[in-house]
């Protein structure tokens, strides 16, 4: 199988004028002095990769990087502009979120964010727990909640449909075993009725009384259901308005233009405090790289009258050493300032965001509500001209009845009692067959109308089961996910701090609250102590540990090819080793910086860099 190779070529990066190198796969050292454009090569390479930013060489307009492999070859392009520098080109990784994952545990330079709080004791909590995206967690647990209780409620006002269709089938079958009683007893009346003596005249009028009290029956059923058809429009009607009283008095309390101007006045502070921000940021790089960059052996350092100075590689001017570590702090501490307003004005603008949001919403249920309000109304007046039509002409089929009963009887009396008994028995029976035959059609579509009505229950019932579960799983993948993270980040710090074998720190690990905690030796008792209380090179040590405890938590190595190591100071030849054959297996390539005097394993790849030489 063939070796893993990635070949780079640089251009105007950093002090690189032009620069190709080619990496096999494992680790690999750049070996040199300080000034000879090592960690101007990283930054290349990691630019290739997905980093955003890369340092364009003095008096040049653009840096460019090509990275290619067997299968893969890219180019991206910096360029300078009257409005900064743009970049152009597909890189490597594009991926926002996979870019923050090599930036942040992936680029392990002298300026990563890790390695940079741990070594300012500043807080290390939103930089581990960022890719986690817990918001987004929260955000689907809230849509299924809210998903279920609307499902949740529907079921509700449905009540129990089981219930209700076996009631429906009951009466149905009742009803068919009184049509088939009625249809036989039908029958034998007629066996009975002697024709001889019938009266022509006599059954039409009774033929007539049978369909108007068939009629009348049907009027009297329509005007029920019309009178309890608008008796729960009236109910609804009533609690639409009190609804609609409710969302207005939400809207009227509260002034939505001036949430707005509020909120524009927020997001514009906080628009100036991010510029200000990235500019006291970039400030406080530029002075920090001039007291730390290998770029500032360009010109050196000098003792002066004023103590030691040291001369700026990008305007040539001179300042003391104190001045610049004066300058530093106080930029320090405008930055801090500057991130805790930025952190106090972002919940704010949410807070304000929600505020007009639910003024939006109670104007659009005002909206809904309002057209069904005028749906009902006009549905109201509809069912009322349709029970005023139906009432008039059960009125008019009531005299007409009586009309009828009065011409019949007057008919009857020429009939011999018995006879009319029997023929007012088969009036009274075909009435209630037909009345029994109408009841039989609405029960059949009451119970396919319930029937529908269960399998869209069952199919909601399905759904809320379904989101229940998923909220249960999001609930508990949102309270184990900090606690199982910190358990990784714990247990692989230990086994790099085993690797490693620091004598004086014996472990170190995150708290509950993401604080870093060590346990060290002190006048041979091991006891706990925090971050601020250790040298700079055991913090500069930790803040590494801990950006590499981040790449295997993340599996970064799924992400990019390539582990970047910078600025190894606080690791001797030994450890270095150790550290390198821990990560040679868990990345495709691994490149760390040396210095020449480091002893570097043969077994590893090494790349010579000579001091850069000025033009």
């Amino acid at each position: 199988m063939a070796e893993k190779t990635l070949h780079l070529e640089l251009e105007n990066i950093g002090g690189i004028k032009r620069k190709e190198i080619t990496l096999t796969g494992g680790p690999t050292f750049i070996q040199g002095p300080n000034a000879a454009n090592k960690s101007s090569l990283l930054r290349g390479l990691l630019f290739a990769l997905g980093s955003s930013t890369v340092p364009i060489r003095s008096g040049a307009d653009e840096a460019r990087a090509v990275l290619s492999s067997d299968e893969t070859q890219i180019e991206r392009v910096a360029r300078r502009t009257d409005n900064g520098v743009e970049t152009s080109g597909e890189a490597w990784i594009e991926d926002p979120d996979d870019v923050t994952l090599l930036e942040r545990f992936a680029a392990l330079l002298e300026t990563n964010s890790l390695r940079s709080a741990v070594a300012r004791n500043e807080d290390v909590e939103p930089l581990l727990k960022g890719p986690m995206n817990i918001e987004s967690l929260e955000e689907e647990r809230a849509t299924k909640m809210r998903r279920k209780r609307e499902l949740t409620t529907e079921i509700e006002s449905v009540g129990d449909v089981d219930d209700k269709l076996e009631d429906r089938q009951r009466e149905l079958e009742t009803k068919r075993e009184r049509l088939d009683e009625l249809e036989s007893k039908l029958e034998e009346l007629y066996d009975e009725q002697d024709d001889t003596d019938s009266d022509d005249g006599l059954q039409e009028l009774r033929e007539k009384r049978a369909d108007l009290r068939s009629d009348e029956a049907e009027s009297e059923a329509q005007i029920e259901q019309l009178e309890t058809a608008i008796d729960r429009l009236e109910d609804r009607k009533h609690e639409i308005s009190a609804e609609l009283e409710e969302a207005r008095e939400a809207v009227e309390e509260t002034d939505i233009e001036s949430l707005k101007q509020k909120r524009k006045s927020l997001r514009s502070e906080l628009d100036d405090v991010t510029k200000r921000l990235d500019v006291l940021q970039s400030v406080l790089t530029a002075n920090r790289e001039m007291l730390n960059s290998e770029f500032t052996g360009a010109l050196g350092r000098d003792s002066g009258l004023m103590g030691e100075e040291v001369t700026c590689w990008t305007c040539g001017q001179s300042a003391s050493i104190d001045e610049l570590d004066e300058t530093v702090e106080e930029l320090t501490t405008l930055v801090k300032a500057d991130k805790r307003r930025k952190r106090e004005h972002e919940p704010k603008i949410d807070e304000i965001s929600e505020q007009i949001e639910q003024v939006r919403r109670s104007e659009t249920k005002i909206q809904e509500l309002e057209a069904e309000k005028q749906d009902i109304e006009q549905k109201l007046a509809s069912r009322r001209d349709s029970l005023d039509e139906r009432q008039e002409q059960c009125q008019n089929v009531r005299e007409r009845l009586t009309e009828l009963d009065e011409e019949i009887a007057d008919r009857n009396a020429d009939q011999r009692s018995e006879q009319s008994e029997l023929t007012g028995e088969i009036e009274e029976t075909r009435v209630e067959i037909r009345t029994i035959r109408r009841d039989i059609e609405r029960l059949e579509e009451a119970c396919e109308s319930l029937r529908e009505t269960r399998a869209d229950v069952e199919r909601k019932r399905d759904e809320v089961a379904q989101l229940s579960e998923e909220i249960t799983t999001l609930t508990d993948q949102i309270e184990n996910l900090e606690s199982e993270l910190r358990a990784v980040f714990n247990e692989t710090m230990d086994e790099l701090l085993d690797a490693l074998e620091f004598e004086r720190i014996e472990r170190v690990w995150l708290d509950g609250e993401f604080e870093l905690v060590i346990a060290r030796e002190v006048d041979g008792r091991t006891q706990s102590d925090s971050i601020e209380h250790l040298a700079e090179s055991e913090r500069e040590m930790i803040g590494l540990v801990l950006a590499l405890a981040g790449f295997v938590t993340y599996d970064v190595d799924d992400v990019t090819p390539v582990l970047a190591l910078d600025s190894l100071g606080a690791f001797d030849a030994e450890r270095t080793r150790r550290l390198v054959d821990y990560f040679a297996n868990k990345t495709d390539f691994l490149v760390a910086t040396v210095h020449p005097e480091s002893t570097v394993d043969t077994a590893f790849d090494t790349i010579l860099f000579e001091p850069a030489v000025q033009n």
